[in-house]
């Protein structure tokens, strides 16, 4: 069988140890709830666009699923980053829930409105649909709004959970080295905003687009053909060239007479030139024959260096859109001690005494644990004695058996003996050379 071809010119060859440093991400739905909303099913699709393309883009969860089975298939996948959409049953909230994975922290989010890709590109006049090649790199994460410093009106408890949300927002994505990075490259822009007055974090997403500024008209019109098919090239029947199109040197103003006394000013500068050269040719003659002169050596010309181009960033949005509210930062994977709720506040005493109680349920969970691991081995042991007992008999009945064999086997033999005397006792003994002898 042929051995499928890889593609070696345009996609680079990752080294292991870089795929190591790579966050890699699932976007996934958990609850019975959110399985059936239509509408939450394809805004957990577009945001796998987002995440694009170290994500789990053809995931299919189902209804036996659970956040276990996904947590454990994380460390063989080199998953880091679980991103969690789930609908409460009774108030049908959507929230957000991100994961480090394998030892946590999980920051949960409240979505409290969000717009689909399908909806933006409707209110679009240009909307833009997403290729193979436009998704081969992560997008540029551009954060705004967010202060890990301490002001003077903030407490330190507030500063310390705005680190631990930037820091989880800014892992998502491998970081960038500007020495490496090619910027035609970055095709996309995730850019996540805070409102401090509010609170509310805001998602968007973009596509970059760069024009040219400052060109003519007819440029504009080739470059609008090359990015797009259907439309139509310049009308060149009336042009002698195409630097008549571009420089636009051909309109009414210039006439046949300015046109002749530009040439004759060329051709004299160009004759101007020549006699330059030659009488600079004789003199370096003259010279080189004198063998005390000292010859200069020529000048080389620098490369000019091409000028500045201006160039339009244009920023279309591709969706979704998402405005989340941070609820609460709890340790582990969706499990763990509460280390920052928004709306529950508890004082030291309440927060001890659920320390007490925590550590009450685990040594109950660690009681009940051996006390399941004791019985379990009892049960092996007295399975493993059943077994035994079981192979003794067997050998036993195998070994009885195989008596009985042996003296039934001995008792026919001498039957068989007896018989055969018996039925050869009337055969004469000359029979044997009767059979073989000669007939004349």
């Amino acid at each position: 069988m042929a051995k499928r071809r890889q593609k070696k010119r345009t996609h680079a060859q990752v080294v292991p140890e870089q795929e190591k440093g790579i966050p890699k991400s699932m976007v996934i739905r958990v609850g019975q709830t959110s399985l059936a909303n239509h509408s939450l099913n394809q805004l957990v699709k577009d945001f796998r666009q987002i995440m694009q393309p170290h994500t789990a883009i053809k995931l299919k969860e189902r209804k036996s699923n659970k956040l276990k089975d996904f947590v454990v298939m994380c460390g063989p996948l080199g998953v880091t980053h679980l991103f969690m959409f789930t609908q409460s049953e009774k108030t049908g909230n959507v929230s957000l829930k991100i994961a480090r994975t394998p030892q946590g922290p999980t920051v949960t989010f409240q979505v409290m409105d969000y717009s689909l890709g399908k909806d933006i590109k409707k209110f679009l006049k240009r909307p833009k649909s997403l290729n193979n090649d436009d998704v081969l790199n992560p997008p540029l994460l551009v954060l705004n709004g967010f202060s890990t410093s301490k002001k003077s009106d903030e407490d330190n408890q507030d500063v310390n959970v705005e680190k631990v949300v930037v820091s989880m927002f800014q892992n998502i994505f491998p970081p960038l080295n500007p020495a490496r990075t090619s910027l035609n490259s970055i095709k996309r822009v995730f850019m996540i905003n805070k409102d401090r007055a509010t609170g509310e974090i805001s998602m968007r997403h973009y596509f970059i687009d760069i024009r040219e500024v400052e060109i003519s008209r007819n440029l504009k019109r080739l470059y609008k053909a090359k990015n797009n098919l259907s439309k139509t090239v310049p009308n060149l029947h009336r042009k002698d060239d195409i630097s008549s199109l571009i420089l636009d040197h051909d309109l009414g103003a210039y006439t046949s007479e300015s046109e002749i006394e530009d040439d004759a000013i060329v051709s004299a500068i160009s004759k101007l030139e020549t006699s330059k050269k030659s009488a600079e040719t004789k003199d370096a003659k003259e010279e080189g024959e004198e063998e005390d002169v000292e010859m200069e050596e020529p000048k080389r010309h620098e490369p000019s260096q091409p000028t500045p181009r201006k160039k339009a960033i244009k920023l279309t949005e591709l969706g979704p859109r998402l405005t989340l509210k941070l609820v609460k930062i709890e340790e582990g994977i969706c499990s763990g001690k509460v280390l920052h709720h928004e709306y529950v506040q508890k004082s030291s005493g309440e927060i001890r005494e659920l320390e007490k109680r925590h550590a009450a349920k685990m040594r109950l969970k660690e009681q009940r644990k051996k006390e399941q691991e004791e019985n379990i081995a009892k049960k092996k042991a007295v399975k493993d004695a059943k077994k035994e007992r079981k192979l003794e008999r067997r050998k036993a009945r195998a070994a009885e058996e195989g008596d009985g064999e042996n003296k039934a086997d001995a008792v026919s033999d001498d039957e068989s003996s007896s018989s055969e005397d018996e039925h050869y006792s009337d055969v004469p003994e000359d029979l044997d050379s009767d059979l073989f002898s000669e007939v004349e």
